[in-house]
């Protein structure tokens, strides 16, 4: 088997996680990194593995309108899969992280190709990209060998808006964990009541609720902190409120923390994750699957969560965390009933990040299309 990635980047998700995986398994894989507008990178990355050795390739990423970058993005796809066959790397299969990063691979023909939906959010781009998004997805989804959702919510919304859709194979595919890789980083927090976001810093992120909340939450907890890890538009916005709240000694900000390996040793040190949706505001967590709560529960922490991914009502069923409504009161009594009983949702929080590790994810995954 020879696998192909393609996706658009920010930071660590789903598909370097697969990429990871095959190499670890000593399976050829190739991981097309096309960096987002918004993103840190300026360039375009090429990581293959191939007979058990590992080579790169880099060129730099399309600038300009959109409708212009992503013709050039779809032409240095193409351009990297000659590559790779020019290189004797048969591509036999193709995984696209949502409709445009798969296109090439439905195009091309390529034995197995599947559609990994990362999220499915028409609403959230601007009104006259609506059709396209859906109709794009559409077209991918009906020549797919198969479609892989982080969460069953992103078919029934998929079939929402295309009654009588025929998708060949659906499968569910959720966010996985590092439980395994960090059972010797993961440790009991020095300070209980050390609080960590993860994740990019834009509006409606929720870390400006925190923020607000602390002074209310220093008089029940002396010993909060907030570690920020990660950055994002807001971030020089959020930096300015801590300041102005007198709150500088308690918040830590990281920035941008390529590592992901680094990431979570930051946050195996610290007690309670946050993954605060606002349930009015947040079009695209709602159908997916996001990949927060799952780094907390594989570093070992409860999660304090909204009730807008599917993920919410299993985290509070399996005790492994809280509800929390978007507010600063309901935020204090999800820490203060986690806090309360710290080591009853920690070992629920561990049970669950073990259940939803990768090796687990990856190997259901790949024998259900592979045996196809």
């Amino acid at each position: 088997m020879a696998t192909f990635i393609s996706l658009h980047y920010f930071a660590t998700g789903p598909g370097q996680e697969l990429y990871q995986y095959l190499c670890e398994k000593g399976i050829d894989a190739a991981l097309w990194e096309i960096p987002f507008s918004f993103s840190m990178r300026d360039h375009c990355r090429l990581s293959v593995f191939q007979g058990g050795k590992h080579w790169q390739y880099e060129c730099k990423a399309p600038k300009g309108p959109s409708v212009w970058r992503y013709w050039r993005e779809l032409a240095l796809t193409r351009s990297v899969l000659a590559l790779l066959r020019e290189k004797g790397f048969p591509v036999d299969t193709y995984v696209g992280n949502g409709a445009f990063d798969t296109l090439t691979g439905v195009r091309e023909k390529i034995d197995k190709t599947v559609l990994f939906t990362i999220d499915y959010a028409p609403m959230a781009q601007p009104a006259f990209l609506r059709g396209v998004y859906r109709a794009l997805d559409k077209y991918v989804c009906e020549r797919a060998s198969a479609v892989w959702n982080l969460s069953p919510r992103m078919q029934e919304a998929r079939e929402k808006d295309h009654p009588g859709l025929k998708c060949k194979h659906v499968l569910t595919v959720p966010h996985g964990t590092h439980y395994i890789k960090l059972g010797d980083v993961r440790k009991h927090p020095l300070n209980p009541e050390s609080l960590v976001f993860m994740g990019h810093l834009k509006e409606n992120s929720g870390v400006d609720l925190v923020l607000r909340s602390l002074p209310s939450l220093v008089e029940r907890f002396p010993n909060v902190s907030l570690t920020v890890a990660g950055t994002g538009p807001a971030e020089g916005e959020l930096k300015k409120l801590a300041g102005d709240l007198d709150l500088n000694e308690r918040v830590s900000f990281t920035g941008f923390i390529e590592s992901h390996e680094e990431l979570e040793k930051i946050i195996c040190s610290c007690a309670v994750g946050l993954a605060l949706y606002n349930p009015k505001k947040d079009v695209f967590s709602y159908n997916a699957d996001p990949g927060k709560p799952k780094v907390y529960l594989g570093c070992g922490l409860p999660v304090i969560i909204t009730d807008v991914p599917l993920v919410a009502k299993e985290i509070e069923a399996r005790g492994a965390g809280k509800i929390a409504a978007y507010d600063t009161n309901s935020l204090s009594f999800a820490l203060t009933e986690i806090l309360a009983d710290y080591k009853k949702y920690r070992e629920a929080a561990e049970a669950m990040g073990r259940d939803y590790d990768w090796e687990k994810i990856f190997a259901a995954a790949l024998d259900d299309l592979w045996a196809k």
